[in-house]
């Protein structure tokens, strides 16, 4: 079972007056490193009027797949026959009662096929009388510009430019406003730790609410259960904010704390010893509170058109749409919590040696085959 950082540990920035400062976005690797690449075999035809006829011939039958966002005629005239692998298993080999060498070559095995796939001979012998070349090209399509410049000196691919992917490589997503608020959320957690015994902390937030509200605060508690990570008591705070949780749902504290504020937002998620201290230390500068829960009918639900949204219908589920901020980065255990509870983004501030699943042992946000993914930035 994995467990939370160990209590003794170097000062946080926040108690040597330093406040975080950078947000870095930790992408999946298809973002940081080149186009990985794959060998194809290429020729040239005699005239480059046969290509008109060659390109939909070989389209139909040696369909080049997961190459689409490949050009299949290069500037200079060369053309992609297909990928190495897919070409050899394509073509006949004669038998072995055969012995020249010369009729088992890659360009006669080409010319027979196309042959007998009703390709005119005189393009044959123009794209097979010649040596046909093995070379690579980009694999996939280039994700972001960088990796775009790279792969198109190999062999001309297409590209669709994302402003938001390209924002995140750079460091670039969050205006000066917003930057602040992220790094106030983070101060708040690294207050909190340096206040009480230095546990890890995390607070969820709701950005799109008026304010950016903190729905819940959780601090881990491991030393009392092997489960009680951080991001686990955080996540069953939001669920009490949402009249439910299994940890924290003491009847007492549901009839006390998750009542409604007097401004209609739910308190439950957030511990009254927490509360006094975000209030103490930041007045109302920082919103509390969560959407309350709602029973769906009509007169709850916004006359926006938003009658057959669920999030509109019953409020918050879960942590969809919420920011969460984390003073240390999660486990694996913590990390795949987060993906179930739906949480749109993770703001961690210290690595965590060897168990840190968002960028130091694994980068579990960016395994493709999850079925919800949520961004991961560094508050440093």
């Amino acid at each position: 079972m994995s467990t939370e950082p160990e209590t003794k540990r170097p000062k946080l920035m926040v108690e040597s007056g330093e406040p975080p400062s950078k947000i870095r976005s930790i992408l999946g690797d298809e973002f940081t490193q080149p186009t990985p690449v794959i060998e194809v075999y290429i020729g040239r035809v005699a005239e480059n009027r046969h290509l008109s006829q060659l390109v939909p011939a070989l389209a139909r039958i040696l369909p080049i797949g997961t190459l689409q966002h490949l050009k299949r005629v290069n500037r200079d005239g060369t053309i992609i026959l297909a990928p190495v692998v897919q070409l050899l298993e394509k073509l006949p080999v004669e038998s072995a009662v055969c012995e020249e060498e010369q009729a088992n070559s890659i360009e006669s095995r080409l010319s027979r096929f196309l042959l007998s796939e009703g390709i005119d001979r005189t393009i044959i012998d123009g794209l097979c009388g010649q040596q046909l070349k093995v070379m690579p090209v980009p694999a996939t399509q280039p994700l972001l510009r960088w990796q775009y410049e790279a792969a198109n000196k190999l062999w001309p691919c297409k590209f669709h430019p994302n402003r938001h992917h390209e924002a995140l490589y750079a460091d670039t997503l969050f205006g000066a406003q917003e930057a602040a608020a992220h790094r106030r959320f983070m101060e708040i957690c690294l207050q909190l730790s340096a206040h009480y015994e230095s546990r890890p902390f995390g607070v969820c937030v709701h950005p799109r609410s008026a304010g950016s509200r903190i729905v819940a605060i959780g601090g881990g508690s491991s030393d009392r259960h092997p489960i009680w990570h951080c991001p686990m008591v955080l996540i069953d705070m939001v669920a009490v904010s949402q009249n439910g949780g299994i940890w924290h749902r003491k009847q007492d504290d549901v009839q006390s704390d998750a009542m409604p504020a007097e401004d209609g937002f739910q308190l439950g998620g957030i511990d009254p010893q927490y509360r006094r201290f975000v209030r103490e230390r930041y007045g109302d500068t920082v919103c509390l509170g969560a959407e309350p829960t709602r029973t769906g009918t009509a007169a709850e639900v916004d006359v926006a058109g938003a009658a057959d949204d669920n999030l509109a219908k019953y409020g918050p589920y879960l942590c969809t749409g919420y920011d969460v901020y984390l003073t240390h980065e999660p486990c694996i255990m913590c990390a795949m919590a987060l993906v179930h509870s739906r949480v749109r983004r993770v703001f961690f501030h210290r690595p965590t040696p060897e168990r840190g699943a968002l960028g130091t042992l694994v980068k579990l946000h960016a395994v493709k085959e999850l079925n919800h993914h949520y961004e991961v930035f560094r508050i440093v």
